[in-house]
This record gives C-alpha cells, sequence and structure tokens, in this order.
C-alpha cells in the first residue's frame, strides 16, 4: 500500500512520530537494504507504532508521569484531528488502519496502564465510537468518562 497524503501532516505534528516512523521503516527493512525507497510496512503497522509510541512518550514509563508531558496540547489535539477526520471521511482502507493500527495500540496501552482519560477529550465522535465499539468487542468495559 502507497503511503496515503496525509501521512506527511500525521507524522510531522511531533519529530517524537517522525522518528519513530523512520525506525520503524528502517527496521522493516534491514540491516541489508539496498536502495528500498518502495519497501514501507503496511499502513497498519507504522500507524500501531505511532500509538504505542504517543502512549509511551505521553505517558512516560507506564508506572509513572512525566516531569513534561511528551506531546503539547496542541501537539495532541492536532494528531487526534488528523485520526478522526480519516476516521470520518477516509478511504476504507485508511480507516481500517488508523482504527486497527493507532487506535488498538493505544487502548491496548491504556490496558496496560496508560492514562487515556487525559486526552479522550482531544478524541472526535468517531474515534471515541470506535474506542468504545472496540472495548465491546473485546469484552473491556468503558468507564462513564468514555460515554
Amino acid at each position: 500500500m502507497a503511503t496515503p497524503p496525509w501521512w506527511e501532516e500525521l507524522v510531522g505534528v511531533s519529530e517524537v512520530l517522525a522518528d519513530a516512523d523512520r525506525a520503524e521503516i528502517e527496521s522493516w527493512r534491514g540491516p541489508d537494504a539496498q536502495d528500498a525507497s518502495d519497501e514501507l510496512p503496511p499502513l497498519t503497522v507504522r500507524l500501531g507504532t505511532l500509538g504505542r509510541v504517543y502512549a509511551e512518550a505521553g505517558a512516560g514509563p507506564l508506572s509513572e508521569p512525566l516531569a513534561e508531558p511528551g506531546f503539547s496540547e496542541v501537539q495532541t489535539r492536532q494528531l487526534f484531528r488528523l485520526l478522526e477526520d480519516v476516521l470520518a471521511n477516509g478511504r476504507d482502507e485508511d480507516r481500517n488502519a488508523v482504527a486497527t493500527g493507532f487506535f488498538e495500540a493505544l487502548l491496548s496501552a491504556w490496558d496496560r496502564g496508560f492514562d487515556l482519560r487525559p486526552v479522550w477529550q482531544a478524541l472526535g465522535p468517531a474515534s471515541r465510537a470506535y474506542c468504545r465499539s472496540w472495548n465491546g468487542f473485546t469484552g473491556v468495559g468503558s468507564p462513564d468518562w468514555m460515554r
């Protein structure tokens, strides 16, 4: 799958995201890659990496808070606005990649202790609906603040 047109804006939200994407691509290609400009990980994998990195950088070690947040409020809102736009208006394959890549990684981090509550307000209606639906599918109860 080719990189979608919205991708550069998404990873441009933060150098943390851009670095994580570059590292994922390098890891996917392997150390012996010569000219692998067309060999990219699937979009779902790349978005899963961004979701995981967001949770790690946003919360630091999942058991202790950061002295400084990894993402500013502006970056968080911009990130979730872009993801919401894709989830609500994007092509089917892009919507599926955002849902099963980014949001499932974020919810997995939440299951392991990432505090999703402070950023929940930044998620748009389609993103929130997907998260609640995924919780229902996996048998995880959604707390009142998710409703």
